[in-house]
């Protein structure tokens, strides 16, 4: 299976009108979005006991997980990647105008490890039928 992509116009609003980068850019479109429910089945080929025990480590990975960010750390999951917590709050001229209880969480962050950078590197890719060739 290869991950399909159309190509998208590229628009350019920086340039002036006889300057502007004209093309088009490779997009991937996405084939759906898979839970963890179909990750279960998926992975475990239909036995039930092997689904029930990767539900069962999920709850205890993820638990773990966002108890470790909320304590302050970096989680790394070593050949796949790190998850790490931004933070946001209203803009100040002086650090000693906000307090901690002002600073609420911006998003969790995921950066891929090499390891899994080089084997998507490896990817395939074919045009998606549905936008046409």
């Amino acid at each position: 299976m290869s991950i399909r992509y159309k190509f998208t116009p590229i628009y350019d609003n920086l340039n002036k009108e006889g300057e502007k980068v004209k093309g088009y850019y490779p997009q991937v479109v996405s084939r759906g979005t898979i839970h963890k429910d179909k990750l279960f089945d998926h992975i475990s080929h239909g036995s039930a006991p092997l689904r029930a025990e990767l539900s069962r480590s999920w709850m205890l990975i993820e638990d773990s997980i966002i108890e470790l960010l909320e304590e302050g750390f970096d989680v790394c999951l070593n050949d796949f990647g790190t998850f790490s917590v931004s933070a946001e709050s209203r803009l100040v001229e002086k650090k000693n105008e906000i307090r901690a209880e002002s600073i609420t969480v911006k998003g969790l962050n995921f950066r891929t490890s090499k390891a899994i950078n080089r084997k998507l590197k490896k990817a395939k890719f074919e045009r998606d039928p549905e936008n046409g060739y």
